[in-house]
């Protein structure tokens, strides 16, 4: 077979690119650390190292995500330290209270100090996060927890929490419900109120509730939500469990929980009847901190002059060292769930950690240059350019004519 010498140049001319070519590689694998330069080199480990980086990088967000969870969850500790402080300080005032020897200036000044301190912890259950969003309305974030009125003081908030996801199963609340912190305080055994939403954009009202004989009263919380102007659904506020739904709704009819009745009836105006997403809440006889500071207030500034009087101001400060003491019961279990959240953020950064650290091993493993083997690569590459350009310039030379003198 003839072979022309344009041929032996151009053969030439491309192994030694090629040569080239892997040289270049090689120092460019030395340069960078990295010998999984595309999906090309090695498909299987290609598939590998992205499914380990998109385990690493949601990894690394659940850490970021628990970094947030933490400082939500010390801005609230930090709160509740202060509302520790200030009903520890009411109990001490109601204390004093009690005493028999107060003159009506002394109850009066009693009364005022009962004032501030429901306006500065009225201030704490407002409180807000470095975002400007109320921290005790649940997951209403935008909506201030609580209202003063002339009976103390209303939640406005809902009864859920704002939730972060801090791992692949785990969902920690970064918001807490203020009726339960600043309410749940137990006045009257086997007695249901019931309030309708803030949010309602109806003027349905409801009544209070009943004792209804039919089943044990349970001590629950319940919310009746509109599903439409003529149906709802009953959930046990305290479980989480739906009782009902689809309840054919009639104005003024009776609707029914375990142990009471109430009823829900029309409003006036346009907006009267009841509206789709309406939900009214029924709760069992407990009172807020801000209604059990009032009552002591008035019982304080109301005359003292017979007997009756002195018995029924003696009862009201009962009634007020027992509501404060059960409102900074809750405050406290409100903080160890705080502490309790705070642990396991700590724990689950710890793993976190120690999981990201496995995943970059694999990444590295995966895709990272052996130095020592690419370094003797690059030896063997240059070595066997440099030969085959000897070996070419030589057998370049040989022809015929050369070989007549």
């Amino acid at each position: 077979m003839r072979i022309s010498s344009a041929s032996v140049y151009q053969d030439a001319a491309s192994n030694f690119n090629n040569m080239q070519s892997s040289i270049a590689a090689t120092i460019n694998e030395l340069a960078t650390g990295i010998a999984l330069t595309s999906p090309a080199v090695d498909p299987s480990a290609a598939a590998q190292v992205l499914v380990a980086t998109q385990g690493s990088n949601v990894n690394t967000q659940y850490g970021v995500n628990g970094h947030l969870a933490a400082g939500a969850l010390n801005t609230q500790d930090g709160i509740l330290s202060g509302a520790t402080n200030l009903l520890q300080s009411l109990e001490s005032q109601v204390v004093q209270a009690g005493s028999g020897a107060l003159s009506a200036a002394d109850r009066a000044t009693i009364a005022g100090q009962f004032q501030s301190g429901i306006s500065q912890l009225m201030a704490v259950a407002n409180s807000t996060d470095s975002n400007g969003n109320y921290v005790f309305s649940g997951n209403t974030v935008g909506t201030q927890p609580y209202v003063a009125t002339s009976s103390g003081g209303q939640y406005n908030g809902n009864q859920e929490t704002q939730m972060v996801q801090v791992d692949n199963a785990q969902q920690l609340a970064v918001t807490s419900v203020g009726s339960s912190i600043f309410g749940n305080i137990t006045v009257s055994p086997n007695v249901y109120f019931g309030t309708a939403s803030a949010n309602n954009t109806s003027t349905a009202t409801i009544s209070p509730a009943t004792l209804s004989g039919v089943g044990a009263v349970t001590g629950d919380s319940y919310a009746v939500k509109f599903t439409s102007p003529t149906t709802y659904d009953v959930t046990d506020s305290s479980t989480g469990v739906t009782l009902s739904t689809n309840n054919a709704y009639t104005s003024g009819g009776t609707i029914s929980i375990p142990g009471a009745q109430f009823k829900i009836a029309n409003g006036a105006g346009a907006t009267g009847p009841a509206a789709t997403g309406d939900t009214f809440n029924v709760q069992p006889g407990n009172q807020n901190i801000f209604q059990a500071l009032t009552n002591i207030m008035k019982a304080l500034q109301a005359p003292v002059v017979t007997g009756g009087d002195r018995t029924n101001l003696a009862n009201a400060v009962a009634q007020a060292n027992t509501s404060i003491s059960a409102s900074l019961g809750n405050v406290l279990n409100a903080r160890d769930q705080i502490g309790n959240s705070l642990q396991q953020i700590t724990s689950l950064a710890s793993i976190g950690t120690t999981l990201n650290l496995s995943y970059q091993t694999t990444i590295s493993t995966l895709q990272d240059v052996n130095y020592a083997q690419a370094v003797s690569q690059l030896s063997l590459e240059q070595f066997t350019y440099k030969a085959a350009q000897q070996a070419f310039a030589s057998t370049s030379q040989l022809s015929l004519l050369s070989l007549i003198r």
